[in-house]
Formats: C-alpha cells, structure tokens, sequence
C-alpha cells in the first residue's frame, strides 16, 4: 500500500480533540487528505474505533479533475466499498 506523507503546518499546534489523545502543545500539525462517510452507506463505521486504522477499498467514478495555480484535486463518486480485516491498531501519529 501506497503511503502518504502529512504537510505539516507548524503555525497551528495540536491539542486535545474529543476522541483522540492529547498531544504535546509544541508539536506541529500533521495535516493528511480527509474522506468522510455517512454512516447511511456506511455502517460498519459504526463498530469501528476512533484512533485505530482500517483498510477500506473503493471504487469510485471520477467526477471532476482541477489543475490551476489555486487548486490541485480530483473529485469522486464513490460507487462501492469493501471493509478489509484492517489492523485495529493504533495510529503511530495519534
């Protein structure tokens, strides 16, 4: 599996978030690509725990494609998934 390597902003600094662990004041933030899922289409999120990693594999239709100097993304539709065994275990960076 591909691995993807955080920007970190070393303007803003972490603190406590509800659901994850307390990180030092003076450490930057690692900022990593975000996807959210609604629990309508995806309900195994519902057993799963916050701080842990999963695998899930989708497949997806590309939708829409932006390269500018403002913008580099992609969009997507997602068209179905697959919950891998996963690890369960917990995030090195959390």
């Amino acid at each position: 599996m591909k691995k993807i390597t955080p920007k970190t902003d070393e303007y803003m600094e972490s603190g406590p978030m509800v659901g994850h662990p307390t990180k030092s004041k003076k450490e930057p933030v690692k900022i990593y690509p975000r996807l959210r899922l609604e629990h309508q289409f995806f309900p195994e999120a519902k057993k799963q725990k916050v701080g842990k990693t999963y695998k899930i594999e989708l497949e997806v239709k590309m939708t829409g494609l932006s390269i500018s100097k403002f913008s580099n993304d992609s969009e997507y539709e997602i068209h179905g998934y697959e919950v891998g065994e996963g690890t369960g275990k917990p995030d090195q960076d959390a």
